[in-house]
């Protein structure tokens, strides 16, 4: 009767590994949601605005000729929230305003991040993460930090950022000096609309963002 007893827990014992073997094997070949960078990854992209680039604050638009940019993307895993990639350096070209000449300096000693929120018919819709900036213009020097809205269209290779006063990700005024009276003021939160042309390093080709669920 003990051995019966211990034949049928043996059995039991192999049949429920066997289970959780093959729950184990079914978990393991389900790929992991991915935002895949092509044509390769890692890859190095370079990025030329086209048309004005615009910085809106108190209904004072700051405005830009040219601005360019280098971004590092790669693939990651993830659903939302996911870092594709990263920008640095970016600079602004020919800036005026109503008040004279701007000087835009960006920081990007860290990195900015290009965060893939979700996807749909090849055009990719999250944000630039990290964005720290300077702008000096007359007696007043202002900093902005936070994010900017942003969309990836693979089939233009364009880059679009525009922040609306709805958007959820914002840029703020984190710092402004005294002659910054009338023109920025610390906690109010600029716009910014620019589009950029992005292509592969040393190429034409448009880099391309797809997410697999």
């Amino acid at each position: 009767m003990r051995n019966s007893f211990k034949k049928i827990a043996v059995a039991a014992g192999a049949a429920a590994a066997a289970v959780t073997l093959g729950a184990t094997t079914a978990t393991a070949g389900v790929a992991a949601p991915t935002w895949t960078v092509g044509p390769s990854s890692p890859l190095t992209a370079s990025a030329a605005s086209t048309g004005t680039v615009t910085l809106s604050l108190n209904g004072i638009p700051l405005t830009c000729t040219t601005s360019a940019a280098t971004a590092a993307l790669k693939t990651a895993s993830g659903t939302t929230g996911v870092t594709v990639g990263t920008i640095a350096p970016l600079t602004w070209s020919g800036c005026t305003s109503p008040f004279g000449p701007v000087t835009p300096t960006a920081n990007t000693t860290t990195p900015w991040g290009i965060v893939a929120n979700t996807y749909a018919s090849g055009v990719t819709t999250g944000y630039i993460s990290g964005v720290k900036a300077t702008l000096s213009v007359l007696t007043c020097t202002f900093t902005v930090t936070g994010n900017v809205p942003a969309t990836y269209n693979n089939s233009t290779g364009q880059l679009k950022a525009a922040s609306t006063a709805a958007s959820t990700y914002k840029l703020t005024v984190a710092t402004a000096s005294a002659g910054c009276a009338g023109i920025a003021a610390v906690g109010q939160n600029p716009l910014y609309t620019a589009t950029y042309n992005v292509v592969k390093s040393g190429t034409t080709t448009k880099p391309t963002i797809v997410y697999t669920p």
